[in-house]
């Protein structure tokens, strides 16, 4: 008979910010390190310490002690202090593909900075799993993979439920959709089941007496996993006894103070495979009752959402390739200063932070983190833009204007400019007679042209004279006056991955300005888009001869849930605009396109009832809470968008809300034309599949579910980068995609109110709606590519030598459909580095000029280099330049 073996591992899940804001847990973050440093030392018995997979821990640990860098050094060395491989615990699904990939590199580097990385994939607290882990583990060289949530289903205070649904073994196979294949441990009993052991034997035997059996419930080996720590928790300092004591009680049990990689080899060594099942894909607690899902976090302080996937996309689409293409204009690719980007983007992105769970003081900081790193990624896009337009070669026609786009597709987008003209230098002239002097000149306009000479179409608007700036590299700042003008335009054939150069002549203003038509319906040569008068509309695809009708109107519930998961009052009073009239109008019309304004006003109550604050108080459960929506009503007004522009394959809806009522929830209501069993969604690296109905086990009235770029059911692509949260019915005939959700606390395990999460604020979400006949395998790259920004900068003046193409396109590759673009960068070794993934069922093949060689997502090289490579169905392909 072998021996029971029982794994302690040292550790304290630290949420940066959470419950307490960042500093309060910085102090406390300081006193715990320096008794582990202490207890590692000198404590015989205690020799390890789990740093929570994470090493802003440690950075946020060294910001207040830097003389200690050199000792958490030789403790790492020393095997002692277990460190990686995240920069910090993540939310998995409201993180981009590229954000959870920069996360692990930037923690291996740092952890390799520091000695050494613990090779396992840690996710204790991640709200949900995408299905794409295992690939990405295994890409980065790890087999084994730790995690708390998506299998067992957890209550109020993180308490482990005992179900019929939970998993049989806390060890299984978890395999992702292009067939790799991990190791899963699940924290069945959660990461705090050796927590606090007692010292005292009468006390230590009740507790190992029901720890040993709660473990051997679920352990598939003999090899037991006790977490020693939980959220915060100061380190038991202490240990070293309790664990004599328990080999005192049980000695046909070995009490190992132990870490991940030993108690992974003893499970691997002790495994017997047939035993165990195989999980496939995203796990997202579907096998549960529904009720604690935390789902809803993805509609929590929506504002958040909107902040992190503008950056997002800033450093995935125009930072990162703007800057690989301005190393041919001979500047240097800014690894250290993009790193500093991501690692100030990653500080939202921890589960408790981009979620929006947490209390106000926190949303409030992130929200300034949120202005830093855009101002930082800013900053390095225009550089490198500016860099760039100082060499291309240009004609002396008009003034010459450079078109950023990395949507990874040939495009065409409408772009919008601030362009400067008649500029009067302060050293030209003293400066308060400049804005006078501007003044005189003659009104003008604008030609916009391609370099072949094609005119493109073009709307201007005068801003008026401004005051502006240039801070040259070898001068001090030089000031002037300017006239300004926004030109909006239109611009075709974007370069893939590239950029292109247009010309705008300076011409006489010419008085075309038309009169605003009543026609309220929006068409052109791919769609037409009607008006209902209650507001609703409908879609006409002309080329798939699909239409789709009844879209867009609101509805508007009651929600006494929580920042994680929404409850519906026990009224179930809603209401819809379905029997409104909302006022609509023709807002712009001109030679790019049209938009059509619609102004709905209904009567909402404005908050939930009295009742409500004392179900908060005495923290009922949420899924247990009834109160009633209040008596009180006030005028709750939505404006809409409706733009069709003239070269758009999609309708593009922008709502804008100011809220100031509390505790509810609006959602955008989109029939889908025919009823389905599943619909598919965008995730991390992936399409995935789900289905309409749950499980027999599911209570949860709710069946929300969390998208990265888009979903369709039946005839409708919803797309948009920062809507995460959306429902389909049953039936599938219905898409409701959530705008705004109001809620007042915290919830978990206290009364934390967090009033700020009621969103008192203007918000505007924008989503693109078309349609298909669900035949086009390439709608997700077409999405991808819609979703992508675009730059536009005015050529400075230079003397620099004139080197670079009015256009040039860095896309050297051909894609098959199914083939979708993620990222196009610069290796710590400069070269270049090339990343797609597969959404299409059967292998398709990818096609360069360049030579290139298979690469990990660490960007490691394996094999010869080649120009075609087949990629097989739900694989992530990175290549990495020659």
């Amino acid at each position: 008979m072998t021996r029971k073996k029982a794994h302690i591992i040292s550790h304290s899940h630290w949420d940066r910010e959470w419950f307490l804001p960042l500093e309060s847990l910085r102090f406390r973050l300081v006193t715990l390190m320096d008794e582990v440093e202490t207890l590692l030392d000198k404590e015989a018995g205690f020799n390890h310490f789990h740093m929570d997979g994470q090493m802003i821990m440690l950075e946020d640990y060294l910001a207040v002690k830097p003389a200690k860098r050199e000792k958490m050094k030789q403790l790492v060395a020393d095997g002692k202090l277990r460190i990686g491989p995240w920069y910090m615990l993540q939310d998995a699904f409201l993180t981009s593909g590229e954000a959870n990939i920069r996360n692990l590199q930037y923690g291996l580097e740092m952890a390799e900075e520091f000695g050494q990385a613990e090779k396992i994939g840690y996710f204790p607290d991640t709200f949900g799993l995408y299905g794409q882990v295992p690939q990405l583990m295994r890409q980065a060289g790890f087999d084994t993979v730790v995690f708390g949530r998506g299998v067992n289903p957890t209550g109020f205070n993180n308490q482990v439920f005992d179900s019929a649904f939970a998993s049989k073994y806390s060890e299984m196979f978890w395999e992702s959709p292009d067939g790799s294949k991990v190791l899963g441990i699940l924290l069945a009993n959660w990461y705090s089941n050796g927590n606090e052991i007692p010292t005292d034997k009468e006390a230590a035997k009740i507790f190992w007496d029901k720890k040993l059996a709660d473990v051997e419930r679920f352990a598939s080996t003999d090899e037991w996993l006790f977490m020693n720590g939980c959220d915060h928790q100061p380190v038991q300092t202490d240990l070293a006894e309790a664990l004599e004591v328990a080999r005192e009680l049980y000695p046909e049990v070995d009490f190992i103070h132990s870490h991940f990689e030993k108690y992974q080899d003893a499970v691997k060594a002790g495994l017997e495979p047939e035993k165990l099942q195989t999980v496939h894909g995203e796990l997202t607690s579907q096998q549960s009752d529904g009720w604690s899902t935390l789902a809803n976090t993805a509609s929590s302080r929506i504002y958040l959402k909107q902040a992190n996937a503008k950056i997002e996309r800033l450093l995935e689409r125009l930072a990162e390739p703007i800057s690989v293409m301005a190393t041919e204009a001979g500047v240097s690719y800014p690894h250290e200063y993009l790193a500093f980007a991501w690692k100030l983007l990653m500080e939202n992105q921890i589960h408790d932070s981009i979620t929006g769970c947490s209390l106000d003081e926190v949303h409030r900081e992130m929200e300034a983190r949120f202005e830093k790193v855009e101002q930082t990624t800013m900053a390095i896009i225009q550089n490198a833009a500016r860099k760039i337009t100082e060499q291309i070669a240009t004609n002396d026609a008009g003034i010459p204007i450079t078109v950023f786009h990395a949507g990874g597709l040939e495009a065409t987008r409408t772009v919008e400019l601030e362009l400067e003209t008649d500029a009067i230098h302060f050293s030209e002239m003293h400066f308060e007679l400049i804005p006078d002097e501007l003044a005189k000149l003659p009104e003008q306009s604008f030609r916009m042209e391609t370099s072949t000479g094609e005119e493109i179409p073009v709307v201007v608007e005068p801003l008026g004279i401004h005051f502006n700036y240039d801070l040259p590299e070898r001068k001090f700042r030089d000031s002037y006056f300017a006239r300004k003008y926004k030109l909006t335009f239109t611009v075709e054939h974007l370069p893939a991955v590239g950029y292109q150069t247009i010309y705008a002549h300076p011409v006489a203003v010419s008085d075309d300005k038309k009169e605003l038509t009543k026609d309220l319906q929006l068409e052109n040569q791919y769609l037409k888009v009607e008006i209902a008068p209650n507001g609703t509309y409908s879609i006409l695809d002309k080329e798939k001869a699909v239409e789709v009708a009844g879209l867009g109107a609101y509805e508007d519930v009651g929600d006494i849930g929580n920042e994680y998961m929404f409850k519906e009052t026990g009224d179930n009073v809603r209401i819809n605009t379905y029997n409104s009239k909302p006022v609509i109008r023709v807002l712009r019309e001109d030679k790019l396109g049209k938009t059509i304004e619609m102004k709905h006003e209904i009567e909402i109550p404005v908050s939930a009832s009295a009742t409500f604050a004392e179900e908060k108080r005495r923290l009922v459960w949420h899924p247990d809470r009834t109160s009633h929506r209040s008596d009180n009503r006030t005028t709750f007004k939505i404006t809409t968008e409706l733009t069709l522009d003239k070269h758009d394959k999609q309708l593009t809806v922008r709502v804008k809300l100011d809220n100031q009522v509390d505790d509810h929830r609006l959602r955008v209501l989109l029939p889908t034309g025919k009823q389905t069993e599943t619909h598919q969604s965008g995730s991390v690296f992936e399409v995935v599949t789900r289905t309409n109905k749950q499980v027999e086990e599911w209570t949860n009235p709710a069946n929300d579910n969390r998208k990265q770029g888009f979903v369709t059911s039946g005839n409708i692509v919803v797309a948009s980068l920062d809507l995460p949260e959306y429902e389909v019915s049953e039936q599938g005939d219905r898409l409701e995609l959530t705008l705004l959700r109001a809620v007042s606390e915290i919830g978990d395990w206290g009364d934390f109110p967090a009033y700020e999460a009621e969103c008192h604020r203007e918000i505007t979400a924008e989503f693109h709606v078309f349609l298909t006949d669900e035949s086009n395998v390439s709608i997700p790259a077409q999405v991808n590519a819609l979703l992508t920004p675009t730059f536009a900068i005015q050529h400075p003046s230079s003397s620099k030598e004139k080197m670079l193409a009015e256009t040039k396109d860095f896309a050297k590759w051909k894609v098959a459909d199914g083939l979708v673009f993620s990222a196009f960068k610069l290796a710590k070794d400069n070269q270049p580095i090339l990343r797609f993934y597969q959404t299409a069922s059967e292998p398709k093949l990818l096609n360069t000029v360049n030579l290139w060689r298979k690469s990990t997502i660490l960007e490691e090289t394996a094999g010869d280099a080649k120009n075609q490579f087949t990629v097989k169905s739900n694989e992530i392909i990175t290549l990495k330049g020659v």
